[in-house]
C-alpha cells in the first residue's frame, strides 16, 4: 500500500497529540475541518489566479526589491477585503495550531506566535508539455516555523520527503483542506523533535498549478530558543539561541536550502557562526 501523509481533524479532541506526533514523524499533515468557510477559500484562490494571469508588463511595474517576493499588486481595492479576511482567518488558525502543538508536547498552553511576522504568497507553476517530468521547485525546507498551504485541488505536484526512508510521498490534495508543514525554526525551537520536512514540486501534467502559501516566520524581537521543559539531561540543548534574521542571513549567504544552516547554530558552535558572519560582512 502506498504511503500517505497524516490527516488531522482540527475538531478531534485528541488533535493536539496528533499534531505533535505528526510533526515529529513527518513534519507535516493534512488539516481538515479547520473552520474556514469553503466560500472564502474559493474566493481567495480566484483572486490568486487573477493576479498570476496579469500581463508581465503590469507585474513589472511593482516588483519587490527582494525578487523572491515577486510582484506586489496595486489597485486591488475590490479584492483587498477578501485578502484581508483570508489572511486574518489563516493567522487565527496558526495561533490555534501553535496552542495545540504546545499542549501536544506537554507544555503550558500559550500564544506561541504572538507578534511573529507572517507572509502570504500567491504561486503559479507554468506547467506545459515540455516541462512534464521536470522539477518546478527543487528540494528544500522552509525557513520559518509553519507553512499553511492552500493547494490546487485539480493539479497536484507537491511531494514531501520521508526522512526515514528517503522517498518522496505525494501530498495529494483534499478539497477544502490545508497542508501544514514545519520549517527550520520549528526544528530549532523544539530541540530537534519536530522534523523540518524537505519537499519539492514536480510537474506531472501539462496544466498550470496555483497555490497560496502562508508562512509563520520567526519571532520579531526575541531569539529562537527551546522551551526549558523540552531540555533535560537526557535531551540536552542542540542549538544556541539565535535571531531569525541571523538565520536568514546565513541561509542566503551559504545558499543552503535544506536546513543545513541549523548546524551552524549547534550548541557550542557560536564561534563558527561568528566566523561566518565576519566573512559575510567582509565580502559585502
Amino acid at each position: 500500500m502506498a504511503k500517505s501523509l497524516p490527516i488531522i481533524d482540527m475538531q478531534d479532541i485528541s488533535s493536539d497529540k496528533k499534531i505533535a506526533k505528526s510533526l515529529e514523524r513527518w513534519g507535516c499533515f493534512r488539516l481538515v475541518n479547520h473552520g474556514i468557510p469553503p466560500q472564502l477559500l474559493s474566493e481567495i484562490m480566484a483572486i490568486g489566479r487573477t493576479l498570476m494571469e496579469l500581463p508581465v508588463e503590469m507585474k513589472g511595474l511593482n516588483v519587490h526589491k527582494d525578487r523572491s517576493f515577486g510582484y506586489i499588486p496595486v489597485n486591488m481595492t475590490s479584492s483587498m477585503e477578501v485578502m484581508m479576511k483570508y489572511s486574518k482567518a489563516i493567522y487565527d488558525l496558526t495561533k490555534k495550531l501553535g496552542i495545540k502543538l504546545m499542549e501536544g508536547l506537554g507544555l503550558e498552553s500559550e500564544d506561541l506566535f504572538k507578534d511573529w511576522p507572517c507572509l502570504m504568497k500567491f504561486n503559479k507553476y507554468n506547467n506545459n508539455p515540455e516541462t512534464v517530468g521536470l522539477t518546478g521547485a527543487i528540494t528544500h525546507s522552509d525557513k520559518g516555523f509553519f507553512t499553511i498551504l492552500l493547494d490546487d485541488e485539480l493539479v497536484n505536484g507537491l511531494e514531501m520527503l520521508d526522512d526515514q526512508t528517503n522517498e518522496f510521498i505525494p501530498a495529494n490534495p483534499i478539497p477544502g483542506s490545508f497542508l501544514v508543514n514545519a520549517g527550520d525554526i520549528a526544528k530549532a525551537w523544539s530541540n530537534g523533535r519536530i522534523c523540518n520536512v524537505k519537499h519539492r514540486v514536480q510537474c506531472n501534467e501539462p496544466r498550470v498549478r496555483y497555490s497560496i502559501t502562508f508562512f509563520v516566520l520567526g519571532p520579531r524581537n526575541a531569539k529562537v530558543e527551546t522551551p526549558s521543559k523540552l531540555v533535560d539531561s537526557q535531551q540536552p540543548p542542540l542549538y544556541v539561541p539565535f535571531h531569525f534574521e541571523e538565520y536568514c542571513a546565513l541561509r542566503t549567504s551559504t545558499k543552503f536550502i535544506q536546513g543545513e544552516v541549523l548546524d551552524l547554530f549547534r550548541e557550542k558552535a557560536d564561534l563558527v557562526v561568528a566566523d561566518v558572519f565576519d566573512e559575510i560582512f567582509v565580502n559585502n
